[in-house]
């Protein structure tokens, strides 16, 4: 599905050249098509968690390395122009690699300009509130990029997997949530959501592995021994979210996530994609300092 070996290309968005494109818009219609929920129905069991099909492990590393040089500069330039924020929600069942994609799209990039927040167990007094009240004080400014590992939408999943609340519930906080990411966007947010789709195997897999390893068993709670019976709930109660939430200002993809490197480097793919069509341009330098030519004077 992913070629490794894209050529660079000259696109043009907004009037704006961006130069050095590495997603295309060939390889970003395949993108959309693979992985862009954009209407389709939602049966995670009928989306791929693997592909056969994969780059080698070399042509991955290579790719990542490309795409992960092009999203420092692309999340610099939107510091930089300080105009357009980028909001990343990551979704998906326990060790669907939630940290391990961020810390992949985060290796080469300056702290400056990308930020990520943790949402945990709501605490007294965020339960006191609605569940969106948290969650606005941590979306981006002007100028920001932000990946919220976990997000609100684990206000709507959680209910639906411990006591289904019921149909007109869900209709009421999908809602809400569609209501707060439309404000955000109207704001000048563009909202990249990302569900990483690991089976139930894979699940289990990683669950033993991390319990073989002394620096990962740690992360390991009594929550993860159901974690297989509890998988079909949540399966579930995503498949209900994502249809409910996925709009054309702030759709879905749904992304394999078996294999890990594959995973890291589609969601790099859809990330630099996304930037690469906000029309970044480096913004013109401070007048003052231009009309000084300072450049030209000897010291």
């Amino acid at each position: 599905m992913v070629d490794s070996k894209l050529k660079k290309k000259t696109v043009k968005r907004a009037g704006k050249v961006l130069s050095d494109a590495l997603v295309p818009d060939s390889q970003w219609e395949i993108l959309g098509q693979a992985c862009m929920v954009n209407g389709k129905t939602v049966r995670l069991r009928q989306w791929p968690t693997r592909y056969g099909d994969m780059p080698s492990t070399e042509d991955m590393h290579e790719r990542i390395e490309q795409l992960s040089a092009r999203l420092d500069e692309l999340l610099t330039c939107l510091f930089a122009q300080g105009r357009q924020k980028l909001l990343v929600i990551l979704q998906g069942v326990d060790t669907a690699g939630k940290d391990g994609v961020a810390r992949s799209i985060m290796r080469d990039v300056h702290p400056m300009s990308l930020r990520m927040v943790s949402f945990k167990v709501p605490s007294l007094a965020e339960s006191a509130h609605d569940f969106l009240w948290r969650i606005h004080p941590q979306v981006p400014g002007a100028g920001e990029s932000v990946i919220f590992n976990r997000s609100h939408y684990d206000g709507v999943i959680m209910p639906l997997v411990m006591s289904d609340p019921g149909t007109d519930w869900l209709e009421m906080h999908a809602r809400q949530v569609n209501d707060f990411e439309a404000l955000l966007v109207e704001s000048g947010t563009t909202i990249l959501k990302i569900f990483l789709n690991l089976s139930r195997e894979e699940q289990h897999q990683r669950l033993v592995d991390r319990w073989e390893s002394p620096q990962k068993r740690w992360k390991l709670t009594e929550a993860d021994l159901h974690a297989g019976e509890n998988y079909s709930l949540y399966s579930n109660a995503y498949e209900r979210v994502l249809e409910k939430t996925c709009t054309k200002h702030a759709p879905w993809w749904i992304v394999p996530a078996d294999h890990k490197g594959f995973r890291n480097l589609i969601t790099a793919e859809i990330l630099v994609g996304t930037l690469e069509r906000m029309g970044l341009a480096w913004p013109e330098p401070d007048h003052a300092v231009q009309k000084s030519e300072f450049w030209k004077k000897a010291i």
